[in-house]
């Protein structure tokens, strides 16, 4: 019998429970879905139906983020190991996290509690607009860390 070399093990090492665990979330978070929509979804209006499924999928990748962040914080190569130890990039990692987290709080906010007396057009109208602040706040915290530490950095050293 031919053994693997040994990175190979390393490489796929927790691999297989992460995907099973990944497999057994989705199917839950289908389920959830279906049942919802067939015995519950008509007792709501459609904003508070939104805001149910925003929250299940904040609950999905929530439950997923861990094992599949903590996976890849191990198997992270020797330059992505140094890019954590660059200046200004941990607290525009965790900062981005955060928007994400309060961008989709707020969306789950809204349409539970304030979207009902607005209509489909203005509550479209609300997500895109929250979109943008959260890109803009993301994209105005990064370009400044993108343009110092860029893939091209070594390329406006040498010129």
């Amino acid at each position: 019998m031919v053994e693997e070399p040994p990175y190979i093990k390393n490489e796929t090492e927790g691999l297989a429970w992460r995907i099973s665990l990944s497999i057994l979330v989705a199917v839950g978070w289908l389920v959830f879905l279906l049942i919802w929509l067939f015995f519950y979804a008509n007792q709501y209006p459609w904003e508070k139906n939104l805001a149910v499924v925003l929250l299940s999928l904040l609950i999905l990748v929530g439950i997923l983020g861990g094992p599949w962040a903590y996976w890849a914080f191990k198997k992270q190569t020797p330059p992505e190991k140094n890019m954590w130890r660059q200046k200004g990039f941990q607290w525009r990692f965790w900062t981005s996290l955060l928007i994400g987290l309060a961008l989709i709080c707020f969306l789950i906010y809204w349409f539970w509690t304030y979207a009902a007396p607005y209509d489909v057009y203005q509550n479209f109208a609300i997500f895109i607009i929250t979109l943008l602040i959260a890109a803009g706040l993301t994209a105005a915290m990064w370009v400044p860390w993108g343009m110092k530490y860029g893939p091209d950095q070594n390329q406006r050293k040498k010129e």
